[in-house]
């Protein structure tokens, strides 16, 4: 049976049984910073377990994107050498929320496994918590299984959410894949032990108790059901296969990985033993597969390689697969082909990877371009480490220099290893080990993720509750900016109140509102909220699916649950968000059309002052893209396109070529937002009427987020008039400065004449005369010292030869090095054989340089000299045998700097 009959047969099945199929979430968790990624089935109904959320639906039933690769949950190193560790992998769960628990959970999933699927009923075992005498009867009684089949055991069979929360029981299903597979034939044992014969490929947990404090367990009044299957396990034992990397699920990548390398993917278990280049082989395709799924995944959900959090995580995947990539060949290049096949092989299921299918594949190669260069690097650096070592005489590498190649260079510790050996240097490994020990640790501590403190969990629950009795907020500011509304609950932060008072925060909720609430990257309205004399500033607006939350400060007067109030937004302040909003449509659109389709929305901030858009590109968009860019937005303002509205569902919006916004959720009804035949997006914003009133439209800036995304930031409106202005009087500025007419007159007699001198060439011309008159500067300068008198007072030595040398002393009242060197040098010509010294005059520090004419260097060294005069003179400074400079501050000094060059020259 196929993965994907598996996959969708659980699904029909759990439907049948009355279950609502929940798509899967994406794997960077919405709105829950406590979690790295998605790493479980039941992490999109968290709220609900907690009772934090209510859902129109009481069992559900999903198949989840699923990584594990950091945190507590980190088998990286593992994954391609073992049968089942993964970083990615779909669970498929069923969930009762309060509705059924242990008799139909048992029976479900005995039914699905041994009837839809046949699983032979000899191949299963059974697992229940010591305490469970429940479920170990409902397994005895209801589904018949004998009791030497289900075993008891503790901590693995028990399961809690944190230190508090949800907890309780669960029982697990064991396959047995065979003597094969194992050595030990003792089913319970196996079990214990982890025998690789015997795979769990069912968890079905109970939640039946609230723990808190910890060790206090109280029955909860609604004990609900927390169920996983991993699919690869599952596919691995309806394919008769021991190893999941040997299913259908990994088959099209590891075929085309295969084609690439021009090589075999040997799966015989003795060849595997027995044949250490082949085993080798095998397990860098495996980890190429696993770490295909994962980037890709990640990638398309939104992660991107870099060196902090999520980011980095992917990025030490992406690095481990393509390091095992050049173990199978230096000169080939495995993800981006595999990741293809994956798209192909997986896009049907998870659309996602296909919509984002360029994006994904431009940030493998990008990010493959990256790490060859710092292996290509790396080695160079290697031999460095390994060239020292070798004339120390040592024949050891230290732990810690390995671990600084990989830490910090990216350079695999293995790669590292086998350069070392080559040349004839061992590896500390029990240092190195320690070193990694430190860094797992701190890598735990890097992702802590953040704890929601009581006063978040507080307005998740108040929202949440609120939402549970059938409650929403009513939204009438797409129209008007003020409106009225009642007030139907309130909160301080912390508690539900009936009452807020003069001087206190808290927060709203009313039954209508002008406000828009934070959403789909536009930040949330500002304003006031009346009643009476009664007045509340509203300083931020949040939303939780239809409730809108009012973050308000009672300016005077109080405010009470029934209360029918005024909502007022700050008109200035929505007018330029709206402005903002409109054009990042326009700018998405005119990206694509002057950079190409591959571009797509990767994150957004639009609030009055700017837009500040995020987009998918792998190189910095020039200067010359930049103004088609501003040139195409700014000619769809001028063609005062009516902004037009349309409510659809999802399916007919994206059928008529509507673009979803990054990071957006939509319901069954969507809002299309059209711009002429320019522009066409699903969006729940506030937007203009018409473009016209966008006004003007100007690029601040560009730069690079992270591999292969880039970012835009714009300003519109007020604030984009006002920055043209500015820019104009400065441009006035600047033209006077330059001695050329103001703009009007300028542009004029540019477009009359057809010249081609412009400002900026008038600037370099004044630039490069600049530096003209700095070089006669420099010339006249020098002129100012008579060399010939100073030579003529230059001091005669004899040579340790004998031979006649004389030496010149100069105190020079200039601070130019380059004036005091070229003297220095007319200086040497002059007396043709000694030594020169030149002194200048600067502020606070004073240059010195020394010259030894070549004859004699092999006695007397500039450096030398110059140490001894800047040391006297608290300075210091360096140099060749025949020219040394420095700088010193104590010029009180050199009068005796002076005479202990002449005591050294014996002058």
């Amino acid at each position: 049976m196929k993965s994907s009959e598996i996959r969708q047969k659980f699904i029909e099945y759990f439907e049948k049984q009355g279950h609502r199929h929940v798509p899967s979430s994406s794997l960077i968790p919405e709105n829950d910073p406590t979690l790295l990624f998605a790493n479980a089935g039941m992490n999109q109904f968290k709220n609900t377990f907690l009772g934090l959320e209510k859902r129109d639906y009481t069992r559900a039933v999903s198949s989840q994107k699923c990584v594990r690769a950091g945190g507590k949950h980190n088998d990286l190193e593992n994954v391609g050498f073992t049968a089942r560790h993964h970083t990615f992998f779909e669970m498929l769960g069923n969930f009762s929320f309060g509705d059924y628990f242990k008799k139909d959970a048992i029976r479900f999933a005995w039914e699905f496994l041994t009837k839809d699927l046949a699983i032979p009923k000899e191949k299963l075992y059974v697992t229940v918590h010591l305490s469970d005498d429940e479920a170990a009867d409902i397994w005895h009684q209801q589904e018949g299984i004998p009791k030497d089949r289900i075993f008891r055991f503790d901590k693995d069979n028990f399961w809690k959410m944190g230190d508090t929360g949800p907890c309780g029981p669960c029982t697990e299903i064991f396959y047995d894949h065979g003597p094969s597979a194992g050595t030990i034939a003792d089913p319970y044992k196996g079990i214990a032990a982890g025998e690789d014969r015997f795979v769990e490929i069912w968890n079905l947990v109970f939640m039946q108790y609230f723990e808190n404090p910890p060790g206090t367990l109280t029955p909860l009044p609604k004990p609900s059901v927390d169920t996983g299957a991993g699919l690869e396990r599952v596919v691995a034992a309806m394919q008769g296969k021991f190893n999941n990397y040997d299913t259908d699920l990994f088959k099209p990548m590891l075929d085309v990985a295969c084609k690439i390398g021009g090589i075999e993917y040997v799966t015989d278990l003795n060849t595997l033993k027995t044949n250490k280049e082949i085993a080798e082989r095998t397990s860098a395709l495996r980890v190429l597969a696993d770490h295909c799924r994962s980037s890709a995944f990640l990638i398309a959900d939104g992660a991107l390689p870099s060196n902090e959090g999520r980011g980095y995580v992917l990025r030490r995947i992406m690095r481990r697969a393509i390091r095992y990539g050049r173990k199978l060949s230096t000169d080939k290049s495995f993800l981006p082909g595999m990741a293809e096949a994956l798209i192909e092989s997986m896009g049907s299921v998870y659309p996602e990877l296909k919509e984002r299918r360029d994006h994904i594949l431009n940030t493998i190669r990008d990010e493959e371009d990256r790490f060859s260069a710092t292996l290509d690097n790396g080695t160079g650096l290697l031999m460095e480490e390994l060239k020292k070592a070798k004339a120390k005489g040592v024949k050891e590498l230290s732990g810690e220099v390995v671990f600084k190649m990989y830490d910090t260079y990216g350079f695999p510790a293995d790669l590292t290893r086998v350069i070392a050996n080559e040349n004839g240097i061992e590896v500390n490994e029990e240092a190195f080990e320690k070193e990694m020990e430190n860094n797992r640790a701190r890598s735990k501590a890097s992702w802590k993720g953040k704890a929601l403190d009581a006063d978040e969990q507080h307005l998740i629950k108040f929202s949440k509750d609120y939402a549970a009795t059938g409650k929403t907020t009513k939204f009438t500011g797409y129209d008007d900016f003020a409106g009225g509304g009642n007030i139907t609950a309130l909160s301080n932060g912390r508690e539900v109140v009936k009452e807020l008072k003069n001087g206190q925060t808290g927060v709203m909720i009313l039954d209508a509102t002008s406000f828009y609430g934070e959403g789909g990257g536009q930040v949330g309205d500002v304003g006031y909220i009346m009643n009476g004399p009664s007045r509340a500033r509203v300083v931020n607006t949040t939303k939780t699916d239809d409730v809108v939350l009012h973050h308000v400060e009672v300016e005077h007067g109080d405010f009470k649950i029934g209360n029918a109030v005024d909502t007022i937004v700050d008109p200035i302040d929505r007018r330029n968000t709206m402005a903002n909003h409109s054009a990042t449509h326009l700018l998405h659109s005119a990206l694509r059309r002057v950079l190409g389709t591959h571009v797509t929305q990767a994150g957004s901030l639009v609030d009055a002052q700017k837009t500040r858009f995020d987009f998918t590109h792998n190189k910095p968009v020039s200067s010359e893209e930049i103004r088609q860019i501003e040139d195409m937005v700014n000619e769809q303002i001028a063609r005062s396109l009516d902004v037009k509205i349309e409510l659809m569902n999802p399916k007919d919006a994206i059928a008529k070529g509507a673009m979803a916004l990054f990071g957006e959720k939509y319901g069954d009804v969507v809002r299309v937002l059209t711009m002429g035949d320019f522009s066409t997006e699903l969006c729940g914003g506030t937007h203009v009427k018409n473009t016209s009133q966008i006004r003007l439209f100007k690029i601040l800036s560009e730069s690079g987020v992270s591999s292969g995304v880039r970012r835009l930031e714009a300003t519109t409106g007020d604030h984009a008039v006002k920055f043209a202005m500015t820019a104009i009087q400065h441009f006035d500025e600047a033209l006077s400065a330059a001695g050329l007419q103001k703009s009007p007159h300028y542009l004029k007699h540019l477009e009359a004449t057809g010249e081609t001198s412009t400002l900026a060439n008038r600037v370099e011309g004044l630039k490069e005369q600049i530096k003209m008159l700095e070089k006669e500067m420099k010339k006249l300068q020098g002129g100012q010292v008579n060399v010939d008198e100073l030579a003529a007072k230059a001091l005669t030595f004899k040579t340790k030869s004998g031979a006649a040398a004389k030496l010149v002393l100069a105190d020079v009242p200039l601070d130019d090095r380059q004036v005091l060197a070229e003297i220095t040098d007319h200086l040497k010509n002059k007396i043709q054989n000694g030594v020169v010294v030149v002194v200048g005059q600067g502020e606070g520090s004073h240059p010195i340089i020394v010259s030894v004419s070549k004859d004699i260097t092999g006695e007397t060294k500039a450096g030398d000299l110059l140490k001894e005069m800047a040391g006297i003179m608290g300075g210091k400074g360096g140099g060749r045998p025949d020219f040394a400079q420095g700088a010193a501050p104590q010029r009180d000094k050199l009068a005796d700097a002076f005479v202990k060059v002449r005591s050294l020259l014996g002058v």
